[in-house]
Protein backbone atom coordinates (compact mmCIF):
# COMPACT_ATOMS: atom_id res chain seq x y z
CA UNK A 1 0.00 0.00 0.00
CA UNK A 2 1.72 3.42 -0.91
CA UNK A 3 3.05 5.96 1.84
CA UNK A 4 0.91 8.50 0.88
CA UNK A 5 1.81 11.89 -0.34
CA UNK A 6 4.99 13.17 0.19
CA UNK A 7 3.26 16.39 1.77
CA UNK A 8 2.26 14.15 4.56
CA UNK A 9 5.04 12.35 5.26
CA UNK A 10 6.58 13.10 9.05
CA UNK A 11 10.15 13.63 9.50
CA UNK A 12 12.37 10.99 10.98
CA UNK A 13 13.26 10.10 14.65
CA UNK A 14 16.56 10.99 13.80
CA UNK A 15 16.40 14.92 12.53
CA UNK A 16 13.39 15.34 14.95
CA UNK A 17 15.22 14.47 17.81
CA UNK A 18 18.56 16.62 16.77
CA UNK A 19 15.98 19.56 15.75
CA UNK A 20 17.30 19.78 12.43
CA UNK A 21 15.09 19.82 8.70
CA UNK A 22 14.16 16.17 7.41
CA UNK A 23 14.50 15.52 3.71
CA UNK A 24 11.95 12.45 3.93
CA UNK A 25 13.34 10.30 1.93
CA UNK A 26 12.91 6.51 1.96
CA UNK A 27 14.44 4.15 2.89
CA UNK A 28 16.50 6.98 4.66
CA UNK A 29 17.06 10.96 4.58
CA UNK A 30 19.74 12.71 3.18
CA UNK A 31 20.74 13.91 7.08
CA UNK A 32 20.90 10.28 8.26
CA UNK A 33 22.40 8.76 5.23
CA UNK A 34 25.72 11.28 5.10
CA UNK A 35 25.89 10.51 9.00
CA UNK A 36 25.59 6.92 8.25
CA UNK A 37 23.14 6.58 10.85
CA UNK A 38 19.73 4.38 11.18
CA UNK A 39 16.48 6.03 10.22
CA UNK A 40 13.38 5.51 11.24
CA UNK A 41 9.83 7.24 10.52
CA UNK A 42 7.01 7.22 13.32
CA UNK A 43 4.75 5.22 11.15
CA UNK A 44 7.29 2.63 10.53
CA UNK A 45 8.58 3.23 7.10
CA UNK A 46 11.89 2.67 6.35
CA UNK A 47 15.04 1.34 8.38
CA UNK A 48 14.39 -0.26 12.11
CA UNK A 49 16.56 -0.30 14.71
CA UNK A 50 16.60 -1.23 18.34
CA UNK A 51 19.35 1.09 19.32
CA UNK A 52 18.84 4.57 19.83
CA UNK A 53 22.50 6.68 19.51
CA UNK A 54 21.81 10.24 21.28
CA UNK A 55 22.72 13.19 19.22
CA UNK A 56 25.62 15.13 20.65
CA UNK A 57 24.03 18.65 21.85
CA UNK A 58 26.15 21.79 21.21
CA UNK A 59 24.42 24.42 22.74
CA UNK A 60 26.40 27.24 21.60
CA UNK A 61 25.53 26.07 17.59
CA UNK A 62 21.66 25.75 18.79
CA UNK A 63 21.70 29.82 20.01
CA UNK A 64 23.44 30.70 17.03
CA UNK A 65 20.84 29.38 14.85
CA UNK A 66 18.43 30.71 16.95
CA UNK A 67 19.17 34.34 17.04
CA UNK A 68 18.84 36.47 13.69
CA UNK A 69 21.85 38.59 14.57
CA UNK A 70 24.26 35.78 14.49
CA UNK A 71 27.08 35.82 11.21
CA UNK A 72 26.32 32.45 8.88
CA UNK A 73 28.34 29.97 10.70
CA UNK A 74 31.31 28.92 7.65
CA UNK A 75 31.32 25.63 9.15
CA UNK A 76 34.15 26.41 11.50
CA UNK A 77 34.28 25.74 15.68
CA UNK A 78 33.29 28.27 17.84
CA UNK A 79 31.79 30.51 15.65
CA UNK A 80 30.15 31.87 18.95
CA UNK A 81 34.14 32.68 20.35
CA UNK A 82 35.26 35.09 17.58
CA UNK A 83 32.54 37.86 19.29
CA UNK A 84 34.34 37.63 22.35
CA UNK A 85 36.70 40.56 23.19
CA UNK A 86 39.70 39.63 24.70
CA UNK A 87 40.57 41.01 28.34
CA UNK A 88 42.62 43.76 28.51
CA UNK A 89 46.27 43.05 30.38
CA UNK A 90 45.99 46.46 32.52
CA UNK A 91 42.81 45.32 34.18
CA UNK A 92 43.94 42.31 34.77
CA UNK A 93 47.66 43.33 36.22
CA UNK A 94 45.67 44.61 39.39
CA UNK A 95 44.91 42.65 42.64
CA UNK A 96 46.52 39.78 44.67
CA UNK A 97 44.97 37.36 43.14
CA UNK A 98 46.37 38.27 39.51
CA UNK A 99 49.87 38.21 41.03
CA UNK A 100 49.78 35.06 42.15
CA UNK A 101 48.51 33.81 39.11
CA UNK A 102 51.62 35.63 36.98
CA UNK A 103 53.93 33.70 39.82
CA UNK A 104 52.36 30.46 38.64
CA UNK A 105 53.30 31.48 35.10
CA UNK A 106 49.49 31.13 34.36
CA UNK A 107 48.83 32.88 30.81
CA UNK A 108 47.78 36.80 31.63
CA UNK A 109 44.38 35.74 30.27
CA UNK A 110 43.41 33.73 32.44
CA UNK A 111 41.59 34.80 35.58
CA UNK A 112 41.93 33.91 38.86
CA UNK A 113 38.87 32.65 40.38
CA UNK A 114 37.18 30.44 43.55
CA UNK A 115 36.35 26.72 41.80
CA UNK A 116 37.05 25.65 38.58
CA UNK A 117 38.14 28.41 35.91
CA UNK A 118 36.13 28.10 32.97
CA UNK A 119 38.76 29.18 30.20
CA UNK A 120 37.66 29.05 26.32
CA UNK A 121 39.84 29.20 22.90
CA UNK A 122 39.00 31.91 19.78
CA UNK A 123 37.93 30.12 16.99
CA UNK A 124 41.70 30.14 15.34
CA UNK A 125 43.68 28.44 18.08
CA UNK A 126 40.80 25.53 18.48
CA UNK A 127 40.62 24.78 14.89
CA UNK A 128 44.67 24.46 14.81
CA UNK A 129 44.67 21.50 17.43
CA UNK A 130 41.58 19.79 16.06
CA UNK A 131 43.68 19.88 12.58
CA UNK A 132 46.48 18.23 14.17
CA UNK A 133 44.58 15.74 16.61
CA UNK A 134 43.36 14.46 12.70
CA UNK A 135 46.21 14.24 11.33
CA UNK A 136 48.22 12.81 13.43
CA UNK A 137 46.73 9.21 13.67
CA UNK A 138 47.71 9.00 9.64
CA UNK A 139 50.96 10.88 10.32
CA UNK A 140 51.99 7.73 13.10
CA UNK A 141 50.67 5.46 10.43
CA UNK A 142 52.86 6.75 7.56
CA UNK A 143 55.76 7.60 9.17
CA UNK A 144 55.99 5.56 12.49
CA UNK A 145 56.16 8.37 14.96
CA UNK A 146 53.71 10.76 16.49
CA UNK A 147 54.33 14.50 18.26
CA UNK A 148 53.95 11.97 21.75
CA UNK A 149 54.92 8.47 20.62
CA UNK A 150 58.91 8.57 19.97
CA UNK A 151 59.99 6.04 17.06
CA UNK A 152 62.65 4.39 19.21
CA UNK A 153 61.41 4.11 22.39
CA UNK A 154 59.39 0.49 21.36
CA UNK A 155 62.18 -0.21 18.96
CA UNK A 156 62.67 -3.95 20.48
CA UNK A 157 59.24 -5.03 21.53
CA UNK A 158 56.24 -2.80 20.46
CA UNK A 159 53.47 -3.47 23.40
CA UNK A 160 50.21 -5.29 22.03
CA UNK A 161 48.14 -2.03 22.94
CA UNK A 162 50.31 0.34 20.50
CA UNK A 163 49.96 -2.48 17.74
CA UNK A 164 46.35 -2.39 18.33
CA UNK A 165 45.94 1.33 17.74
CA UNK A 166 48.08 1.40 14.64
CA UNK A 167 45.75 -1.53 13.09
CA UNK A 168 43.28 0.85 13.68
CA UNK A 169 44.92 3.81 11.87
CA UNK A 170 45.36 1.95 8.99
CA UNK A 171 41.78 0.31 8.82
CA UNK A 172 40.75 4.33 9.57
CA UNK A 173 42.90 5.17 6.31
CA UNK A 174 41.04 2.98 4.11
CA UNK A 175 37.06 3.90 5.59
CA UNK A 176 34.75 5.14 2.96
CA UNK A 177 31.20 5.60 2.95
CA UNK A 178 30.53 1.98 1.68
CA UNK A 179 32.74 0.47 4.51
CA UNK A 180 32.32 2.91 7.30
CA UNK A 181 30.42 0.40 9.32
CA UNK A 182 32.37 -2.39 8.85
CA UNK A 183 35.72 -0.44 9.62
CA UNK A 184 34.37 1.22 12.66
CA UNK A 185 32.95 -2.28 14.05
CA UNK A 186 36.71 -3.47 13.92
CA UNK A 187 38.10 0.23 15.77
CA UNK A 188 35.88 -0.25 18.30
CA UNK A 189 36.56 -3.79 18.84
CA UNK A 190 40.39 -2.79 19.00
CA UNK A 191 40.01 0.00 21.89
CA UNK A 192 37.19 -2.20 23.86
CA UNK A 193 39.90 -4.75 24.30
CA UNK A 194 42.01 -1.78 24.96
CA UNK A 195 40.36 -0.46 27.50
CA UNK A 196 39.26 -4.10 28.96
CA UNK A 197 42.55 -4.95 29.16
CA UNK A 198 43.48 -7.80 32.08
CA UNK A 199 46.21 -7.65 34.74
CA UNK A 200 46.82 -3.87 34.50
CA UNK A 201 47.87 -4.03 38.17
CA UNK A 202 51.19 -5.62 36.45
CA UNK A 203 52.02 -3.17 34.50
CA UNK A 204 55.08 -1.56 34.15
CA UNK A 205 55.38 2.26 33.43
CA UNK A 206 56.02 1.19 29.97
CA UNK A 207 53.13 -0.56 29.72
CA UNK A 208 51.23 2.32 31.02
CA UNK A 209 52.69 4.86 28.86
CA UNK A 210 51.86 2.89 25.75
CA UNK A 211 48.30 2.08 26.93
CA UNK A 212 47.94 5.61 27.84
CA UNK A 213 49.43 6.56 23.97
CA UNK A 214 47.08 4.02 22.64
CA UNK A 215 43.96 5.70 23.89
CA UNK A 216 44.83 8.64 22.86
CA UNK A 217 45.16 7.70 19.02
CA UNK A 218 41.94 5.82 19.68
CA UNK A 219 40.12 9.31 20.60
CA UNK A 220 41.57 11.50 18.32
CA UNK A 221 39.76 8.93 15.65
CA UNK A 222 36.67 8.66 17.33
CA UNK A 223 35.89 11.87 19.21
CA UNK A 224 36.52 14.07 15.70
CA UNK A 225 34.91 11.85 13.08
CA UNK A 226 31.55 12.66 13.30
CA UNK A 227 29.92 8.78 13.80
CA UNK A 228 27.78 9.08 16.62
CA UNK A 229 27.98 5.86 17.91
CA UNK A 230 31.99 6.25 18.13
CA UNK A 231 31.81 9.58 19.35
CA UNK A 232 29.67 8.38 22.31
CA UNK A 233 31.93 5.37 23.14
CA UNK A 234 35.43 8.07 23.00
CA UNK A 235 32.83 10.04 25.69
CA UNK A 236 32.34 6.81 27.73
CA UNK A 237 36.59 6.14 27.95
CA UNK A 238 37.11 9.68 29.13
CA UNK A 239 37.26 8.77 32.47
CA UNK A 240 39.38 5.70 32.11
CA UNK A 241 42.10 8.18 29.85
CA UNK A 242 41.64 10.42 33.06
CA UNK A 243 42.39 7.54 35.28
CA UNK A 244 45.19 6.20 33.69
CA UNK A 245 46.89 9.36 33.22
CA UNK A 246 46.62 10.41 36.76
CA UNK A 247 48.73 6.72 37.78
CA UNK A 248 51.37 7.52 34.53
CA UNK A 249 52.00 10.73 36.31
CA UNK A 250 52.48 9.21 39.71
CA UNK A 251 54.38 6.68 38.85
CA UNK A 252 57.35 8.47 36.46
CA UNK A 253 57.81 11.36 38.88
CA UNK A 254 61.26 11.04 38.78
CA UNK A 255 61.58 10.29 34.67
CA UNK A 256 59.52 13.49 34.04
CA UNK A 257 62.70 15.71 35.58
CA UNK A 258 65.02 13.75 33.25
CA UNK A 259 66.23 17.15 31.16
CA UNK A 260 69.04 16.72 28.16
CA UNK A 261 71.86 17.78 30.92
CA UNK A 262 70.58 15.56 33.73
CA UNK A 263 69.37 12.57 31.80
CA UNK A 264 71.46 9.19 32.35
CA UNK A 265 71.21 8.34 28.97
CA UNK A 266 69.56 8.60 25.54
CA UNK A 267 66.87 5.94 26.57
CA UNK A 268 66.01 7.76 29.81
CA UNK A 269 65.22 10.98 28.17
CA UNK A 270 63.02 9.51 25.38
CA UNK A 271 60.84 8.10 27.99
CA UNK A 272 60.72 11.08 30.51
CA UNK A 273 59.84 13.05 27.42
CA UNK A 274 57.21 10.77 26.14
CA UNK A 275 55.89 10.58 29.51
CA UNK A 276 55.67 14.50 29.38
CA UNK A 277 54.29 14.97 26.25
CA UNK A 278 51.54 12.24 26.61
CA UNK A 279 50.61 13.31 29.94
CA UNK A 280 50.09 17.30 28.65
CA UNK A 281 48.49 15.79 25.47
CA UNK A 282 45.98 13.84 27.20
CA UNK A 283 44.85 16.77 29.83
CA UNK A 284 45.01 18.91 26.46
CA UNK A 285 42.72 16.75 24.62
CA UNK A 286 39.69 16.46 27.12
CA UNK A 287 40.10 20.10 27.16
CA UNK A 288 39.71 20.50 23.70
CA UNK A 289 36.49 18.53 23.15
CA UNK A 290 35.01 20.39 26.20
CA UNK A 291 35.63 23.20 24.13
CA UNK A 292 34.12 21.73 21.15
CA UNK A 293 30.92 20.37 23.30
CA UNK A 294 29.92 22.93 25.73
CA UNK A 295 32.01 26.03 24.94
CA UNK A 296 34.85 26.10 27.44
CA UNK A 297 37.04 23.66 29.37
CA UNK A 298 38.21 23.97 33.17
CA UNK A 299 41.60 22.19 32.14
CA UNK A 300 43.64 24.84 31.98
CA UNK A 301 46.09 25.17 35.00
CA UNK A 302 46.69 20.99 34.25
CA UNK A 303 47.98 21.57 30.74
CA UNK A 304 49.74 24.43 32.11
CA UNK A 305 51.39 22.87 34.76
CA UNK A 306 53.26 20.82 32.16
CA UNK A 307 56.66 21.26 30.39
CA UNK A 308 58.35 19.61 27.82
CA UNK A 309 61.60 20.04 25.26
CA UNK A 310 60.78 21.84 22.39
CA UNK A 311 64.06 21.32 20.45
CA UNK A 312 62.57 19.48 16.93
CA UNK A 313 66.35 17.92 16.55
CA UNK A 314 66.25 16.50 19.91
CA UNK A 315 63.06 14.76 19.65
CA UNK A 316 63.64 13.40 16.14
CA UNK A 317 66.96 11.69 17.01
CA UNK A 318 67.86 8.23 16.00
CA UNK A 319 70.39 7.42 18.15
CA UNK A 320 72.52 7.73 21.32
CA UNK A 321 74.94 9.54 19.62
CA UNK A 322 73.14 11.33 17.35
CA UNK A 323 71.30 12.94 20.64
CA UNK A 324 74.53 13.36 22.10
CA UNK A 325 75.98 15.23 19.54
CA UNK A 326 72.53 17.42 18.88
CA UNK A 327 72.43 18.45 22.78
CA UNK A 328 75.68 19.77 22.81
CA UNK A 329 74.81 21.79 18.80
CA UNK A 330 71.36 22.77 19.42
CA UNK A 331 69.43 24.99 22.41
CA UNK A 332 67.05 22.26 23.77
CA UNK A 333 64.22 25.05 24.42
CA UNK A 334 63.37 23.44 27.63
CA UNK A 335 59.18 24.95 28.00
CA UNK A 336 58.79 25.28 31.69
CA UNK A 337 54.86 25.00 32.68
CA UNK A 338 54.23 26.51 29.42
CA UNK A 339 56.70 29.61 29.19
CA UNK A 340 57.39 30.21 25.82
CA UNK A 341 59.42 33.59 26.02
CA UNK A 342 62.98 31.95 25.26
CA UNK A 343 62.12 30.25 22.01
CA UNK A 344 60.10 33.31 21.15
CA UNK A 345 63.25 35.40 21.92
CA UNK A 346 65.96 33.60 20.91
CA UNK A 347 64.35 30.27 18.40
CA UNK A 348 63.25 29.73 14.84
CA UNK A 349 60.19 28.12 13.49
CA UNK A 350 62.00 25.44 12.19
CA UNK A 351 63.32 24.40 15.35
CA UNK A 352 59.67 23.67 16.39
CA UNK A 353 57.66 20.48 15.94
CA UNK A 354 53.85 20.01 15.89
CA UNK A 355 53.52 18.75 19.41
CA UNK A 356 55.55 22.28 20.38
CA UNK A 357 53.78 23.87 18.02
CA UNK A 358 50.07 23.29 18.63
CA UNK A 359 50.78 24.31 22.27
CA UNK A 360 52.41 27.83 21.12
CA UNK A 361 49.83 28.38 19.06
CA UNK A 362 47.28 27.85 22.37
CA UNK A 363 48.90 30.26 24.77
CA UNK A 364 50.34 32.55 22.58
CA UNK A 365 47.39 32.95 19.91
CA UNK A 366 47.37 32.06 15.96
CA UNK A 367 48.93 36.09 15.70
CA UNK A 368 51.55 35.77 17.72
CA UNK A 369 52.83 32.93 16.08
CA UNK A 370 52.27 34.15 12.37
CA UNK A 371 54.77 37.12 13.12
CA UNK A 372 57.29 35.26 15.20
CA UNK A 373 57.48 32.70 12.41
CA UNK A 374 57.65 35.33 9.87
CA UNK A 375 60.46 37.99 12.22
CA UNK A 376 62.46 34.54 12.56
CA UNK A 377 62.65 33.90 9.05
CA UNK A 378 63.87 36.99 8.04
CA UNK A 379 66.30 36.99 11.15
CA UNK A 380 67.83 33.82 8.93
CA UNK A 381 67.88 34.78 5.89
CA UNK A 382 69.52 37.85 6.86
CA UNK A 383 71.88 36.13 8.56
CA UNK A 384 72.73 33.84 5.73
CA UNK A 385 72.80 37.28 3.26
CA UNK A 386 77.02 37.42 2.76
CA UNK A 387 76.20 41.50 2.01
CA UNK A 388 74.57 42.13 5.35
CA UNK A 389 75.75 45.26 5.69
CA UNK A 390 75.48 46.66 2.41
CA UNK A 391 71.79 45.22 2.53
CA UNK A 392 71.13 47.50 5.92
CA UNK A 393 72.93 50.56 4.48
CA UNK A 394 70.49 50.05 1.25
CA UNK A 395 67.60 49.85 3.61
CA UNK A 396 68.47 52.83 5.52
CA UNK A 397 68.97 54.97 2.05
CA UNK A 398 65.72 53.74 0.81
CA UNK A 399 63.83 54.26 3.99
CA UNK A 400 63.03 50.80 4.61
CA UNK A 401 64.29 50.55 7.75
CA UNK A 402 61.05 52.02 9.14
CA UNK A 403 58.82 49.30 8.38
CA UNK A 404 60.89 46.29 9.57
CA UNK A 405 61.33 48.69 12.81
CA UNK A 406 57.63 48.23 12.72
CA UNK A 407 57.47 44.63 12.29
CA UNK A 408 59.92 44.39 15.07
CA UNK A 409 58.18 46.21 17.38
CA UNK A 410 54.75 44.46 16.66
CA UNK A 411 56.60 41.58 16.97
CA UNK A 412 57.92 42.69 20.38
CA UNK A 413 54.70 43.89 21.55
CA UNK A 414 53.00 40.87 21.18
CA UNK A 415 56.10 38.99 23.02
CA UNK A 416 55.80 40.95 26.14
CA UNK A 417 52.53 40.54 26.56
CA UNK A 418 50.72 36.80 26.71
CA UNK A 419 48.95 37.22 23.40
CA UNK A 420 47.25 34.03 23.58
CA UNK A 421 43.43 33.80 22.59
CA UNK A 422 42.17 31.95 25.87
CA UNK A 423 39.99 33.81 27.54
CA UNK A 424 38.39 33.47 30.85
CA UNK A 425 34.43 32.93 31.10
CA UNK A 426 33.26 32.45 34.43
Amino acid sequence: MSDGPPSRRKSCRECVTAKRKCTQELPRCKRCAKKNIMCSYPNGRGSVSQMAFPELEFPWLDDMMQNPNMLPWSGGLQPQLSSIAPLSTSSMDSGVEMEAVHQNNVPDYLLAAEGPVKTTLSRPETEAALHRFKTWPEKWLKEGKAPFIHPRLYASSMPKSLQDAYAACAIYSTKTAQNGFVAFTVIEARANELLRSPNQASWTPLDLLAAVQALLIFQFIRLFDGDIRQRALAEQAEPILEAWTEQLKSRTEEEQKFTTITAPSWCSWIFGESVRRTITMAVFLSGIYSLVKQGYCTLAEKVTANSFTAQRQLWETTSALEWDRVRQTYKPYWVEKMNFDTILREGKGVELDDFGMVMLITYRGQDTVDDWLATSNMERHLVMDSNLHQSILGMVQYGDVASVSSSSDRFQSDHSHHSGSVIATN
